[in-house]
């Protein structure tokens, strides 16, 4: 098989087995710890672990269609990523936590083909470079596959996609839209859903986002300022608030990091009232 030792889905594989063996020695994990801090503070992290999770994870589809659609949005997510940013963070996750490649063996658990499929999607959509288009093909092809495999009933995804008719179109389109992405990610939990939501919207909708969870969080900080905190959380809020005011004219390819920073800071927040 093909060399994944750079592979997220390999790596976090491999992250998983080693944090297994900890917990059990040791009734904790620094390895899982700081695996779950990285790949929710660094953009091109999060969204690997995203698209693995959803690929892996997510129910069949009935239709290749709709398959495709899911594909494609779930590459959405790398439109301003860059494949060298990237593969030089997988090589540090992997080194930090698994050690030097002379040192450690990394191997995803089962899924290894498909990891790769997915690994040259992404180079696909990240390497202006990329010039292996019949890889690329045999990779897209193998995840259509794979997310139209045969399941029993009840495990299939209960997507649709059947036309509304021309008066209920408006109707029809917003409902579908909120329940279908509820389906189609049933396998996330709330937060890594709102994640990936802001991640594959469009530029106006992250700037909007964006704007809108500082202002939610400069409200909560001034709320517990009133509160008379003691000084040292008085003196930390107050750094927040000036860091987030700081976070001004931020660019599109910037974007993703600056919002997953202001999200981690609401819930840590949120933990604090």
């Amino acid at each position: 098989m093909k060399d994944i030792s750079y592979n997220f889905g390999a790596i976090r594989d491999s992250v998983a087995k080693l944090s297994s063996i900890e917990l059990m020695r040791e009734n904790k994990s620094l390895t899982l710890e700081s695996f779950v801090e990285k790949t929710n503070s660094i953009p091109n992290l999060k969204k690997q672990q995203l698209i693995y999770k959803n690929i892996q994870e997510c129910k069949p589809f009935a239709k290749e269609r709709l398959a495709e659609r899911f594909i494609n949005q779930n590459l959405s997510m790398f439109k301003n990523s860059n494949w060298q940013d990237m593969l030089r963070e997988n090589m540090a996750l992997r080194k930090e936590l698994l050690g030097n490649p002379d040192i450690s063996h990394v191997q995803a658990k089962s899924d290894g083909k498909l990891f790769e499929a997915i690994n040259v999607l992404i180079e696909s959509a990240t390497n202006k470079a990329f010039s292996n288009f019949e890889g690329e093909a045999e990779a897209y092809d193998m995840i259509v596959s794979h997310l139209t495999r045969d399941v029993v009933e009840e495990s299939a995804s209960a997507e649709v996609d059947d036309a509304p008719s021309i008066n209920n179109a408006w109707k029809y389109i917003t409902k579908s839209a909120v329940n279908n992405f509820n389906e189609r990610y049933e396998h996330l939990n709330e937060s890594e859903k709102e994640v990936l939501s802001i991640l594959i919207s469009g530029d106006n909708e992250k700037a909007e986002y964006f704007e809108d969870i500082k202002n939610e969080n400069v409200k909560i900080i001034n709320s517990l300022l009133e509160n008379n905190v003691d000084k040292v959380n008085h003196d930390i809020l107050i750094d927040f608030k000036s860091k987030i005011e700081g976070m001004s004219n931020v660019a599109i390819n910037e974007m993703d990091e600056y919002i997953l920073e202001c999200i981690d800071l609401k819930q840590t927040l949120e933990d604090l009232k």
